[in-house]
């Protein structure tokens, strides 16, 4: 059933409605806009989906709600499941009435992909590591919050068969959060306000989030769609749009100053974007990759990232430190892990090394390959790089989409956000060799 055209008021009535929802402070004014909310979700499942991806990252901020603090996102995910379910049963019903169940249901088998797959598996893992986690209430949050909602965001997503208008305003909406955090962090830091002060006076930038890696963490995921959507969309009003918005997320990552972002995640991903691409913007890639890498060496001249080349102090020597009882937790705890958001508690309770005491307070073990083994053991990590090998071949052959009836602007825009997405995945990944990767809700 394809997407009816959006009434004009329908999505500004959903932004003004979250907004009263979320910051009024008098009582009855939130119960109403939440059942208005609810309505638009339920009528509207694809401005829902797109409500979910702005307000991500801004889980930290929840609203309080029945004695319980829940985040906006949780809270339209939720609405959106609710949305779907109700869908899912009128379409079922009409199937029945036309007799076409069973076609129906073939249909959806031969549509099963690899992806769907492992993340079927990664989830019963998951359910399995909370079974038998010893601190099994922090491992139920994690495992609502970060493994179940995101999966039934997918299937969503999944099953929704949405509009490419719908689809495109999921991309938007997601540019909007990024946006809304780079700037949110560049005010705080002119103002001097929310800022941590790193060596010898560094200022680093962490907007919305606790720790500047988070904020760099997750721009990183929204600079490479924004240069690809720039670079080599053919819809001239998105392509300035995200050009413009690129210029506030890539000096926010620069002002958080973060290792893994600077050094890895941001050079990497822009690297890989030029690989992919082809052509002449190979050469362009090199070529920026070599000036990153210039600036690079200037900054590892700074009190910042000097300590980076200095393995017995500092940040390199806690890291070395953390891994190092990161895998003799893995090797302990070999087949389901200590369970979702268990890591803190085995980490400082037993296995942190004595000469690393000054920083006990870790939750996660700044390694993408270690933060999967030790959360959820051998049987995670094998579904995790099982999804990372089923996104790359259904990515991959993207990159050269050729023209069709779909039209020129088209194609080019659909090869452009499979671009920009392959560029946030090796973010994902180059950054997740000294941070985190996956296991935090806006990620």
């Amino acid at each position: 059933i394809p997407n009816p055209p959006i009434p004009k008021f329908h999505l500004p009535l959903l932004l003004i409605t979250t907004a009263v929802f979320y910051f009024s402070p008098w009582l009855p004014l939130p119960a109403v806009a939440g059942l208005g909310l609810a309505a638009l979700i339920i009528l509207r499942l694809d401005l829902g989906l797109a409500l979910v991806v702005a307000t991500a990252p801004f889980y930290l901020y929840p609203r309080p709600l029945f004695g319980k603090a829940f985040s906006i996102a949780e809270i339209a995910t939720l609405l959106c499941v609710l949305s779907w379910g109700i869908g899912l049963l009128i379409r079922g019903k009409f199937a029945i009435r036309n007799c076409k169940l069973q076609t129906a249901t073939c249909n959806l088998q031969s549509a099963i992909s690899s992806i769907d797959l492992a993340l079927v598996l990664f989830t019963i893992v998951a359910l399995a590591s909370t079974c038998v986690a010893a601190f099994r209430h922090v491992a139920l949050r994690e495992l609502r919050v970060v493994i179940l909602e995101p999966a039934l965001f997918y299937l969503m997503l999944r099953t929704s068969r949405l509009s490419d208008r719908a689809i495109w305003r999921l991309v938007d909406f997601f540019v909007l959060g990024a946006v809304a955090v780079a700037l949110i962090g560049l005010v705080q830091y002119a103002l001097g306000v929310n800022i941590i002060t790193a060596e010898e006076g560094f200022r680093r930038l962490r907007s919305v989030y606790g720790s500047p890696n988070n904020a760099a963490l997750y721009l990183g995921r929204a600079l490479p769609l924004l240069v690809a959507i720039a670079l080599f969309g053919r819809s001239r009003a998105r392509r300035v749009a995200y050009g413009l918005a690129a210029a506030p997320v890539g000096v926010a990552i620069l002002l958080t100053f973060s290792k893994g972002a600077l050094v890895l995640g941001l050079p990497l991903s822009l690297l890989a974007l030029g690989l992919l691409a082809g052509g002449r913007w190979r050469w362009a890639a090199l070529g920026m990759t070599v000036l990153i890498a210039v600036a690079v060496a200037l900054f590892l001249q700074t009190p910042r990232f000097a300590p980076l080349l200095d393995p017995t102090s500092g940040t390199t020597f806690f890291r070395l430190s953390l891994w190092r009882s990161a895998w003799t937790m893995f090797r302990e705890h070999p087949w389901l892990g200590v369970g979702p958001d268990n890591f803190l508690y085995w980490y400082r309770g037993r296995y942190i090394l004595p000469a690393a005491w000054q920083e006990p307070d870790l939750s996660h073990a700044h390694n993408i390959l270690l933060d999967y083994a030790t959360r959820l053991g051998i049987a995670g990590l094998a579904t995790g790089v099982w999804l990372q090998i089923a996104f790359w071949q259904r990515a991959l052959p993207l990159r050269r989409l050729a023209y069709g009836s779909t039209g020129l602007a088209k194609v080019a825009d659909r090869r452009a956000l499979a671009l920009g997405l392959m560029g946030g995945v090796v973010n994902f990944l180059a950054h997740g060799l000294v941070g985190g990767s996956y296991f935090v809700i806006d990620l």
